[in-house]
């Protein structure tokens, strides 16, 4: 049996295989699946036909067998194109060209029974049996033509047509393989030509259906034009590596036995080409199975350490992380005693950040400096330091000092954190149980380990400068508003103080007017008030102190605002609804100050509208970005709105568009929503109404975290 015969019984299994392969674990349509499970089935039978023509010795089974092959051959061309159809999702819009091509399909099955397709088969030396065509028989090549051309001619179109990547790769794949696949098996024609030359693609048609079934079965592929030069490098390679090993087989055996068996030669190559491929594959599965049975231990550890270096990266504090990295190595390595120092650039040295079994009263130093040689030694040559290795090669007093220092840190190893090349903190770990050694396999993970932390550390501390910033920004934002509100309140003083200086000119010339001295001591008293309220509320808006807070129902809060104001709303014909979520969980909040927020928000809503109309105060809970909830308040009212342009000043001191009032209520309500960790929103159309976002996290964490702009409404969120 030689690979002639081989290929066409490998190509009956591999394609019915695939065919099922495809129909079970396909991703895409189930039509495509079922059409290229057919198509699958009708190649493979093909391919036995063929197999048993060549292997029979019998005129009368070469004759059966024959029509064996045609069964499948007449079906392989309608059912690609149908396929083709069917992955193009255009089945229905050209049924009828599927309908002529299975009509076709079943003249041709009729022409075959009934002997007009074929005469029989005929032996041709060297060849075998083939069959003999009849008259008629370009009937079927015509098919064989036509039918997959039209099909790859829609193929290509849709090719050309698409924009989707992941869709014009998967047509490349189906195109490239058809045209190799359907030319391979065009070859089978040839003997009809020349008795001499056997159809030498006919037995590797099968090849094509492997990368059509790769791009039915799977979505996101590998680009056909990485697979082809993948492939001629790995030809390339095996060409080179198989070829020497071939020769010296051929030459062994003339060697030894005086003459070549070339069946053994070609099964000794393909035992080395099994061989190649499977150890690489087995070598790591065997060492990973032997590791888990002998020795559980280590592969306990190491799959804890690659776990702790995936979560370390998604760590933001510093702390945290710090503390996590020494005690998870400590765990997994069985180490008593292990320390972290990492770099503090303001201070200039290395500042202990974590420990595990040292006692830090008896810790001699907890900082490193820069000048010192261990720190010095791991900046210039930034690899893990074993301590009992440069006791045993001492050379020289820095490997001295080195040795001591370690002592001192009771340190068994010395681990560099190293991030764009500069130093930023060191590990120091203490000897494993049983004062087992540090292999290098162990050097190695920690120091893989030791690249993901510095990542992290990085990752927190630009967090922790972010933070840094944003109250730097804050504490800005504050005193900017503390200036325009000095000068506002200086402007807004000035007045009364005028008033009141003029009639304290006046009082000795007109000390016996009554009505002079009581008109004077009322707009005195009027004004003095009205200083006092300015100054307190400056006082409400500049005061820094946190809010003293506590868990409180903001239903609650809100309820009793509006019972306050409906008496207000009413005299000027307002309606006050409340749309009050019941599932709404306590927050963490200041309440007289939240009820001064709702006071004001509220009171601005019932002076918006100018006669008769609605305000809705409705609370919910939501999500933001999915992760943070607020408890959020809406008060939405029915007056004459905000200009556009006035929207970005509202919250700015002393801006107010009202008759009456200094401006300062939003300004006080934007601070203590900030102060609260909270933002505000507001929506509003000129003529429609005005809505407030007021939103207020329900978890304290989200005091330090949430400090957005009130005003800006990016992302909707007050919706």
């Amino acid at each position: 049996m030689n690979w002639y015969t081989v290929n066409y019984a490998l190509g009956s299994i591999v394609s019915f295989l695939l065919g099922i392969f495809v129909l079970y674990r396909g991703e895409t349509r189930s039509l495509t699946r079922k059409t290229w499970f057919l198509l699958c089935v009708f190649v493979s039978v093909w391919h036995a036909g063929k197999f048993l023509i060549v292997i029979t010795q019998s005129e009368f089974l070469a004759e059966k067998a024959a029509y064996l092959v045609y069964v499948g051959a007449i079906l392989i061309p309608p059912f690609y194109l149908h396929f083709i159809l069917s992955l193009l999702d255009e089945e229905r819009k050209h049924r009828g060209l599927l309908v002529v091509s299975y009509l076709f399909c079943l003249i041709e099955f009729l022409l075959l029974i009934g002997g007009g397709l074929i005469e029989g088969v005929k032996y041709y030396p060297g060849l075998g049996f083939y069959e003999v065509p009849t008259k008629i028989y370009g009937l079927y090549v015509a098919s064989y033509v036509i039918v997959p051309s039209i099909a790859l001619v829609k193929l290509i179109l849709a090719f050309s047509r698409t924009d989707i990547a992941a869709k014009r790769n998967q047509f490349k794949y189906v195109i490239y393989s058809s045209l190799i696949g359907f030319l391979a098996g065009a070859t089978s024609f040839v003997p009809f030509v020349t008795s001499v030359v056997p159809p030498f693609g006919a037995p590797v048609v099968y090849f094509y259906t492997l990368p059509i079934t790769y791009a039915v079965a799977r979505y996101r592929l590998l680009d056909i034009n990485v697979v082809i030069r993948k492939s001629l490098t790995y030809a390339l390679l095996l060409s080179l590596l198989l070829i020497p090993c071939y020769l010296l087989v051929v030459w062994g055996q003339q060697l030894v036995f005086g003459n070549i068996n070339y069946f053994f030669s070609m099964f000794t190559l393909a035992l080395f080409l099994i061989v190649g491929f499977l150890f690489p594959r087995l070598r790591f599965r065997t060492e990973e199975a032997l590791e888990r049975v002998l020795f559980k231990k280590r592969y306990d550890y190491r799959e804890t350490l690659s776990r702790s270096s995936k979560d370390m990266v998604s760590m933001v504090d510093l702390d945290a992380l710090s503390n996590n990295l020494v005690h998870t190595i400590g765990r997994a390595l069985g180490i008593e005693k292990a320390s972290l120092f990492l770099v503090d650039d303001v201070k200039g040295f290395f500042e202990l950040k974590a420990t595990i079994g040292l006692d830090l009263d008896e810790f001699k130093e907890p900082v490193l400096s820069r000048d010192d040689f261990l720190v010095q030694r791991l900046t210039r040559n930034p690899e893990p330091i074993v301590r009992e290795e440069m006791e045993m090669t001492r050379n020289g007093s820095e490997s001295g000092a080195i040795v001591e220092r370690m002592r001192q840190l009771v340190a068994a190893i010395s681990l560099p954190i190293v991030s764009k090349d500069r130093l930023i903190g060191i590990l120091n770990l203490g000897h494993k149980d049983g004062r087992e050694m540090y292999s290098d396999e162990d050097l190695e993970l920690l120091s893989t380990l030791a690249n993901q932390a510095a990542i992290a550390i990085e990752n927190a501390r630009l967090y922790e400068n972010l933070k840094q910033s944003q109250n730097i920004i804050r504490r800005a934002d504050r005193l900017s508003s503390l200036g325009q509100l000095t000068a506002g309140l200086a402007h807004e003083i000035r007045n009364p103080l005028v008033a009141i200086r003029t009639f304290t000119q006046l009082l000795p010339e007109r000390y016996q007017d009554v009505d002079f001295r009581n008109s004077f001591q009322s707009l005195a008293l009027k004004e003095v008030d009205r200083i006092c309220g300015l100054v307190n509320d400056l006082l409400s808006f500049a005061r820094p102190s946190a809010p003293n807070v506590a868990a409180e129902n903001v239903n609650e809060i809100v309820d009793s605002i509006v019972r306050i104001l409906e008496t207000e709303a009413k005299e000027k014909g307002v309606q006050i609804y409340r749309r009050l979520a019941t599932n709404l969980p306590r927050v963490l909040i200041d309440k007289e100050q939240i009820k001064q927020v709702s006071m004001n928000i509220i009171l601005n809503a019932l002076q918006s509208i100018q006669g008769k109309g609605v305000v809705e105060v409705s609370t919910r809970i939501f999500s933001k970005d999915g992760a943070s909830e607020f408890v959020q308040v809406s008060v939405h009212d029915s007056g004459v709105g905000i200009p556009e342009k006035d929207l970005e000043n509202i919250f700015n001191p002393f801006f107010t568009t009202k008759k009456e009032g200094v401006g300062l209520g939003l300004s006080i309500t934007h601070q203590i929503v900030q102060e609260h960790g909270g933002y505000i929103v507001v929506e509003s159309q000129v003529g429609r109404g005005t809505t407030f976002f007021i939103n207020l996290p329900v978890k304290r964490s989200n005091l330090q975290e949430t400090r957005t702009h009130p005003q800006i409404n990016e992302e909707n969120p007050g919706r």
